[in-house]
């Protein structure tokens, strides 16, 4: 029986030289094995959904990071894959950060309701 999948994002990923963030790919992939997914960006993971970023170039530890964080692009791909993906509107507040600086399809969610939300679920999962 498939499951309700939410995958909850709550930092950036740091520290790493692989080109997408692993939650996020995982994420991508749920649907392929019947499950229904759910995408939600909460604290610093907020800034995956502000449209026009570009993560190319960067550099850790002198390593350069290939082919570059597509950042946005990942997040269409996730779309694409018909996963819904929401970001927490207080967190989106806390950094300046408005539903018009978001990529198109970004649902808000306010924090008041995450509890009820998050029993629609069978299984949470948390990165």
């Amino acid at each position: 029986m498939p499951k309700k999948i939410l995958s909850v994002l709550s930092h950036t990923e740091y520290g790493n030289l692989e080109d997408s963030d692993i939650g996020l790919f995982a994420s991508a992939f749920a649907p392929v094995t019947g499950n229904q997914m759910t995408l939600l960006l909460s604290d610093g993971a907020v800034n995956y959904a502000v449209r026009g970023q570009d993560g190319t170039g960067v550099t850790i530890a002198g390593g350069t990071v290939q082919p570059g964080f597509l950042i946005e692009t990942d997040l269409q791909s996730v779309q694409d894959a018909k996963i819904s993906v929401y970001a927490v509107k207080e967190d989106l507040e806390e950094r300046g950060l408005s539903e018009r600086d978001l990529i198109n399809g970004v649902k808000i969610l306010k924090k008041d309701e995450f509890g009820k939300f998050v029993d629609e679920f069978d299984t949470v999962w948390n990165w």
